[in-house]
């Protein structure tokens, strides 16, 4: 009986079917002000459509309600007028692209 116990408690590290833990790696950003004299140009950050100014953003869904998908439209200027025009041209756009597809595509049923 104890020779069965032994045996099982030590093939049961064997058992585990747990993962290996796995490392977590911290780092800290630490910044200095003093007298330091710049030698390299700033960084600069490439402008997104998280970034921008002026965003927007439109879904857009075929004749009969059904979700087609999103446009976008930003400008890093800040050009709202820009950014309402590109939308607008790129909505009608998938809004033409949507009616085809749900033209060539219908859903028996629905009109």
């Amino acid at each position: 009986m104890i020779y069965k116990l032994l045996a099982i408690l030590l093939a049961l590290p064997l058992l585990s079917v747990a993962p290996p833990p796995v490392p977590i790696y911290r780092t800290r950003l630490a910044v200095h002000a003093g007298n330091i004299v710049q030698t390299r140009a700033p960084l600069t950050q490439a402008c997104t459509f998280e970034t921008a100014p002026a965003r927007l953003q439109q879904q857009i869904e075929d004749p009969i309600g059904y979700p087609y998908g999103f446009v976008t439209a930003f400008s890093c200027a800040g050009d709202v007028q820009a950014v309402i025009a590109e939308l607008e041209s790129r909505a009608s756009a998938m809004q033409a692209e949507a009616s085809a597809y749900r033209q060539a595509h219908p859903i028996g049923g629905v009109k």
